[in-house]
């Protein structure tokens, strides 16, 4: 079952260059040797908003989180991480499970997950029970063909929400929502271009919101990716 890893993270008390150095040479870097691991990658808030930062790594299975080598990283952490552990603003850690169908990416095949687009738009909702099998079907068969035609769509998944834990002087605040998408961009989300609002203002559209509970929307632009040698 492919899953995700979605974290979201904010300094806190740790200086940014210092968070930003340790998480990119020192904490992803070894998790790029864990079988499992399919990918790497960090972002960063362009909507102003925090959390400020977000790690995005694709999983074989949800099992990857669960057993070792992954779970040794916790008892050899470093003197360092312990630190900055202890003074992270936010780890708002959430595991996803892959929704099927997968709508193919822009460029198809010749799409590289190592390469994810430049900007992504987060997208997390809650739904009324009674409204969730309509609301997957809305998703899969109708919004998400037309989110592609939106100028500068690259790709898009749909994530089931697994587990969730956070860590730090923001988790109280903490409360992930059901569902998530991520939709990948070449350039900065068009919102406000027609065919986003097209894909918005269908009947369908306008009778699956009437089920909609909660719904969150972020903006984030690709900060690095890593792969494995």
């Amino acid at each position: 079952m492919p899953a995700l890893l979605f974290v979201y993270a904010e300094p806190g008390s740790v200086p940014d260059e210092e968070f930003n150095d340790w998480l990119d040479n020192e904490h992803v870097p070894l998790r790029v040797a864990v079988p499992g691991f399919q990918s790497w990658s960090r972002w960063a808030a362009v909507d102003g908003e925090r959390p400020t930062y977000a790690g995005v790594y694709d999983l074989t299975s949800p099992d990857v989180l669960t057993s070792t080598p992954y779970t040794d990283l916790a008892q050899t952490r470093t003197e360092r991480e312990e630190a900055n552990l202890a003074r992270i603003g936010l780890l708002d850690r959430r595991t996803y499970e892959l929704l099927e169908p997968v709508y193919p990416p822009k460029n198809g095949d010749e799409y590289d997950p190592l390469k994810p687009g430049p900007y992504a738009s987060i997208v997390e909702v809650d739904v009324k029970p009674e409204g969730e099998e309509e609301f997957n079907r809305w998703y899969d068969e109708e919004h998400i063909p037309m989110v592609t035609k939106v100028p500068g769509w690259l790709r898009s998944r749909r994530f089931v929400l697994l587990q969730c834990g956070a860590i730090g002087a923001g988790a109280a605040d903490a409360k992930p929502l059901k569902y998530l998408a991520i939709h990948e961009w070449e350039i900065p989300p068009q919102y406000e271009s027609a065919e986003m609002k097209a894909a918005m203002a269908t009947e369908w559209s306008k009778k699956v919101m009437g089920n909609i509970l909660s719904f969150r929307r972020r903006r984030l632009r690709l900060l690095r990716t890593w792969s494995r040698a």
